[in-house]
């Protein structure tokens, strides 16, 4: 998903031997690239291709820390970097803790973002009244998650849910709204809920291009990601 970027970063984008670096806020605490070992991140948009999915994201991140408190929320952010010159730092990912370990200050961490917050069966606050609209839904589920909206999300509000039944989760709610509108549930950089429309294009789009800037064609067609 496009992201709001500085003119320094679009020019280092497009200039050779520029690389990326990562850091990490823990819980308050910023870990940057002379700390970090490795992290990885596994993550689809699709659970299979099509409509209806709602995915999480994994983050596996090893590196030396005096301590990495339990349950912390880790924020991930990545820049470029050319010679002495640096852009700014882009958020990567917020991520929350499920295990850790530890070893003379050496530390192995994996998280998971937002969306595993949704594999929680949903039990509705009886101030709410069904059929419910799906997007009153999603604030709930939102609400409910600790997150916020994207702004490019788009709901219909003649769309609704029934009562839960069969002890439904909240990603499995979110699935059906998925379903729906044609779309897929992706958490942003920022780590909030993005509905993001399989046939539609989003207003923010970019061009497929190589490492250093050059459009990638299919057919002699610009490919649009």
């Amino acid at each position: 998903m496009a992201q709001q970027t500085s003119d320094l970063w679009k020019a280092m984008w497009q200039t050779k031997n520029t690389v990326r670096e990562y850091a990490f806020d823990i819980n308050g605490t910023w870990y940057g690239p002379e700390q970090e070992v490795s992290h990885n991140i596994e993550s689809e948009l699709y659970e299979e291709f099509g409509i209806g999915n709602a995915t999480v994201a994994k983050l596996t991140i090893s590196l030396f820390a005096n301590n990495i408190p339990r349950a912390a929320t880790i924020k991930r952010f990545v820049r470029l970097k050319n010679e002495g010159q640096v852009s700014e730092w882009l958020p990567q990912g917020v991520f929350f803790i499920n295990r850790r370990a530890e070893e003379d200050g050496y530390w192995t961490v994996e998280a998971f973002d937002v969306m595993r917050k949704a594999d929680t069966v949903w039990e509705p606050d009886q101030s709410l009244e069904f059929p419910l609209s799906m997007p009153d839904a999603v604030e709930e589920f939102a609400r409910i998650m600790g997150c916020e909206i994207d702004r490019r999300t788009s709901l219909n509000p003649s769309y609704f849910i029934d009562y839960p039944a069969n002890d439904y989760t909240i990603r499995q709610e979110l699935r059906y709204i998925a379903a729906a509108h044609g779309g897929n549930w992706f958490v942003t950089g920022e780590g909030k809920l993005l509905l993001l429309p399989l046939l539609s294009m989003p207003d923010e789009t970019n061009y497929l291009v190589t490492e250093y800037g050059s459009a990638i064609t299919f057919g002699g067609v610009r490919i649009l990601v």
